[in-house]
C-alpha cells in the first residue's frame, strides 16, 4: 500500500537562483504549515484547558478540509460560511460526544484516537490511515473498554501502531504533510496536553536542540477575539522525546499522524483574462535543457483591492518522467487578503513569498497541463517585472529536485519607478601560472536589478585590486529587467611580490555601473569587496618527463620540465603519464573550459585551453593536429613547433553555437594527434575530457 504525503513549504534560500533558465539545487532547512488554524481553549464558555484534544483534532480535520477533503468540515453553525467558527463547533461536538472531554477522566489518548478516527472514517471511508506513536496504546485501548486493539478495529480506517514518539518521526510525518498531534504529559492519569505540529528546522541550536513550533490552544491575549497561540519551542531526544514547555523539559508521551492513503490527481485549469483587466502579460521561459514554461498574468481591480491571476502552463518540460510541482511569486510586503488554487495544490505565505506546491508522491504538472493561482492584495499596486521560481518534481516523495528562475510580472509597491543595480561576489580564485610566472585573479559575480524599472543602457562592471596592480572591465548589454540577474566573470594577471612570494592578502573590489551611466534609485550600493590569498609556493605532485612523480614547489616543477603540477596534492594519489621507450609520446591536459554568451549576437562561445606535452624520449618535428569536440561543434589547431622530450605547448580552441542550444554540463574532449600522423610509444593517452556550463 502506497501512502501519500502532502508536500509542505520549505524555508528556502531563494536568493541563490540564477538568471532565467538557470537552475540551483536547494537545500531545505525546514518547513512550516501556515494555513493551520489557531483555536483557543477559551472559544466557548464551558471550555477549559482540558479541551486541547478536541481542539487539535478539529484543527487537523479543518486543515485536510482545506487541502482536498472538504467534507471533513462544513457549515456547522449555519452562518453561510465555513471558517474557524465551524472548527470550534466541530471541536465542541468532539468534546461533548465521542471524546468525552466533560467527563472526570476527560479526553485520553484512546478517546482522541477513537474520536478522530471514527469521524474521518465515517466521511472518507477507507481513504485514511491514523498512525499511533505509543507502544503502550494497545494496553490503554483495552483498559478503557474498547476491546482488543487491531488495525481494523474501527471500520473504514487503518490504525497503525508505530514506535515511541521521536523527533525523527515528527519530522518525517510533518515533512510529508500529515496531520500531526503530540501529547505532553501534564500529570493527569491517561490524559495529555495536546499540540498540533506546525513546523521544524533541520539546523539545531548551539545546544543541540531542534527548533519546532506547534498550534497551541492557549489564548493569545494580544489578538482581538479568541485565538490560540503558536508555541515556538525546541525539542531534544535523550531517553525519550522532550519538548521545552513553559521553562521545563516535558516528555512527549504520545503522537498521532493522520494521513491520506492515495493522493489526488493533478488536473489542468484555464483562466480567461477579461477585457477590463488592468494588466495582462505573457512570458515563456526555457528551463535548462528540459523544456519550457509559459506564465500568463492577469490583474483585475475591484474597488480598493487588486486580484492577481497566474496561469502556469507546462509547455514541454519533462525530466526523469516528471513535470512541475512548485511555483513562487515574491511578495514585496503586501498583506494577503485571499488566495486561490485548485486541489491538490497547497499554498503558503511566508518569508517574502507566495508559494504553491503539490502533494508528495505527485509527478507534477505534465506537458500540456496548466494550473491557475490567485492572490488578492490591497490596491492600488504597480504591475512590475519579477523573477518567479518554478520547481521540478522528483519522485517518489515529491521533493523539489531543482528550482528554475522564470520571468513574469507581479504586484509591486508604488514608487518613483527606477532601476537599481547591485553586485554580489559568488566565487573567487587566485592561482600561479608556472610558465608565465604570474598570478591570475578571477572573480565570479552576479548583477541584479533590484529596482522597479528595467535597465535599458549599456553599463560596465569593473574588477580592481586596492593593494596590487591590475584591473578588468566587462560591459553588460541591456535589457536587465526588474528582478533580473546577469552573471559576470572578470580576471587580470599580476606579478609576484618583490620578495618573490604570493600576494597575501590581496584586497579587491567589484563595482557595477563603474562609469555611472545608469540613473539608479540608490547609487551607494554598487560595490562589493573581498580579499584573497593567492596560492603558489606550496608543495604539490610534479610529473617529471620520465614518468616519475616528485613532491616539489611549482617553481621547482617548472625548472625540472615537469609535465603536470598538482598544488597541494601528494604523489601517492597522482598517476603521472608514463613514457614507454625511445619514441615520442604525446599527452594532452585540459587546463580550463568556460562558456560565455555574447548578448549582442545571441551566440554562446565555449573556450578551451589545453596543454600538449611530449613525455617521450624523441623530438617531434612533424605538425601535431589537435582537436576539441563537443555535441555543439568542434575546433582544430596545428602545432608546428618542434616538441622536444619534456616540452609542452598551450593550444586554445573556440566553439560557438546559437542561444537556443545552452546546456549544463556540455561534455568537451580534446584529442592530440587525432589524425594519427605521429608514431607514438603509447597511442591510448591522447584524449582529455572536461565539461562546460552555459546555463
Amino acid at each position: 500500500m502506497r501512502m501519500a504525503g502532502y508536500f509542505v513549504v520549505f524555508l528556502m534560500v531563494l536568493g541563490l537562483l540564477s538568471v532565467a533558465g538557470g537552475a540551483q539545487v536547494e537545500e531545505l532547512p525546514g518547513l512550516i504549515l501556515t494555513d493551520l488554524q489557531l483555536i483557543s481553549q477559551e472559544s466557548l464558555p464551558h471550555w477549559t484547558p482540558a479541551w486541547t484534544g478536541p481542539v487539535q483534532g478539529a484543527t487537523i480535520a479543518a486543515w485536510f478540509a482545506e487541502h482536498g477533503y472538504p467534507a471533513l468540515m462544513h457549515d456547522f453553525n449555519g452562518d453561510g460560511v465555513v471558517d474557524e467558527l465551524d472548527t470550534i463547533e466541530l471541536a465542541d461536538d468532539f468534546g461533548l460526544g465521542i471524546m468525552q472531554t466533560g467527563t472526570p477522566r476527560g479526553t485520553t489518548d484512546v478517546r482522541l484516537v477513537v474520536g478522530l478516527a471514527t469521524y474521518v472514517a465515517g466521511i472518507y471511508t477507507n481513504e485514511f490511515v491514523l498512525k499511533i506513536y505509543d507502544l503502550g496504546f494497545p494496553t490503554e485501548f483495552a483498559a478503557q473498554g474498547y476491546g482488543t486493539f487491531a488495525s481494523d478495529v474501527i471500520p473504514g480506517i487503518i490504525l497503525e501502531l508505530k514506535e515511541e514518539p521521536s523527533i525523527e518521526a515528527y519530522i518525517h510525518e510533518l515533512s510529508t504533510g500529515e496531520g500531526v498531534i503530540v501529547g505532553l504529559e501534564d500529570g493527569a492519569v491517561d490524559r495529555n496536553r495536546y499540540l498540533a505540529g506546525r513546523s521544524f528546522l533541520y539546523e539545531r541550536t548551539p545546544e543541540g536542540y531542534t527548533p519546532l513550533d506547534f498550534a497551541w490552544a492557549s489564548e493569545d491575549r494580544w489578538t482581538p477575539g479568541h485565538q490560540g497561540q503558536v508555541l515556538e519551542t525546541v525539542g531534544k531526544t535523550e531517553d525519550r522525546f522532550y519538548l521545552e514547555f513553559q521553562g521545563n523539559w516535558v516528555p512527549v508521551e504520545f503522537m498521532l499522524a493522520l494521513s491520506p492513503i492515495v493522493e489526488h490527481e493533478v488536473g489542468t485549469q484555464q483562466h480567461d483574462c477579461p477585457e477590463y483587466a488592468i494588466a495582462y502579460d505573457v512570458t515563456t521561459t526555457t528551463l535548462g535543457r528540459y523544456g519550457s514554461v509559459q506564465i500568463e498574468e492577469c490583474v483585475l481591480r475591484d474597488g480598493d483591492v487588486d486580484i492577481y491571476f497566474w496561469t502556469v502552463t507546462n509547455i514541454n518540460f519533462l525530466k526523469d518522467g516528471c513535470g512541475l510541482c512548485f511555483f513562487r511569486i515574491p511578495n514585496p510586503g503586501f498583506p494577503t487578503l485571499a488566495h486561490g488554487e485548485a486541489p491538490p495544490w497547497i499554498f503558503t505565505s511566508a518569508w517574502g513569498s507566495w508559494i504553491w506546491w503539490l502533494p508528495g508522491g505527485s509527478c507534477g504538472l505534465q506537458p500540456g497541463q496548466s494550473a491557475v493561482f490567485q492572490i488578492v492584495v490591497p490596491g492600488p499596486t504597480t504591475d512590475t517585472w519579477i523573477n518567479a521560481s518554478i520547481g521540478q518534481c522528483q519522485p517518489p516523495i515529491g521533493t523539489i529536485a531543482q528550482l528554475f528562475s522564470a520571468q513574469t510580472t507581479g504586484p509591486g509597491l508604488p514608487d518613483d519607478g527606477c532601476p537599481d543595480l547591485v553586485i554580489r561576489i559568488l566565487d573567487e580564485s587566485c592561482v600561479y601560472d608556472v610558465r608565465a610566472q604570474e598570478y591570475r585573479l578571477t572573480v565570479w559575480g552576479e548583477v541584479e536589478n533590484i529596482g522597479t524599472e528595467p535597465v535599458t543602457s549599456l553599463f560596465d562592471v569593473r574588477l580592481a585590486s586596492t593593494s596590487h596592480p591590475g584591473n578588468d572591465t566587462t560591459t553588460v548589454l541591456p535589457p536587465v529587467l526588474p528582478g533580473g540577474t546577469v552573471p559576470v566573470t572578470l580576471s587580470f594577471t599580476l606579478p609576484p611580490e618583490p620578495t618573490g612570494g604570493a600576494p597575501c592578502p590581496m584586497a579587491y573590489e567589484l563595482r557595477v555601473d563603474s562609469g555611472s551611466s545608469i540613473d539608479e534609485c540608490d547609487e551607494l550600493n554598487n560595490l562589493a569587496t573581498g580579499d584573497i590569498c593567492c596560492d603558489s609556493g606550496s608543495l604539490g605532485a610534479c610529473c617529471l618527463p620520465d614518468g616519475s612523480c616528485a613532491n616539489l614547489t611549482a617553481a621547482e616543477c617548472e625548472a625540472r620540465s615537469g609535465t603536470q603540477f598538482h598544488p597541494g596534492v601528494d604523489c601517492s594519489v597522482v598517476q603521472c603519464p608514463q613514457s614507454t621507450g625511445e619514441c615520442p609520446d604525446l599527452t594532452v591536459e585540459i587546463r580550463s573550459v568556460s562558456c560565455e554568451l555574447d548578448r549582442k549576437s545571441g551566440i554562446y562561445e565555449i573556450t578551451v585551453s589545453a596543454l600538449v606535452t611530449n613525455i617521450g624520449a624523441q623530438t617531434i618535428t612533424d605538425p601535431i593536429w589537435v582537436q576539441a569536440d563537443c555535441d555543439r561543434g568542434d575546433d582544430m589547431t596545428v602545432i608546428h613547433t618542434d616538441l622536444d622530450p619534456g616540452d609542452s605547448q598551450v593550444v586554445e580552441f573556440s566553439i560557438t553555437f546559437s542561444i537556443n542550444e545552452p546546456g549544463c554540463p556540455i561534455p568537451v574532449t580534446v584529442e592530440v594527434d587525432y589524425l594519427d600522423f605521429i608514431d607514438e610509444c603509447d597511442e591510448t593517452n591522447n584524449i582529455a575530457a572536461g565539461s562546460a556550463c552555459c546555463d
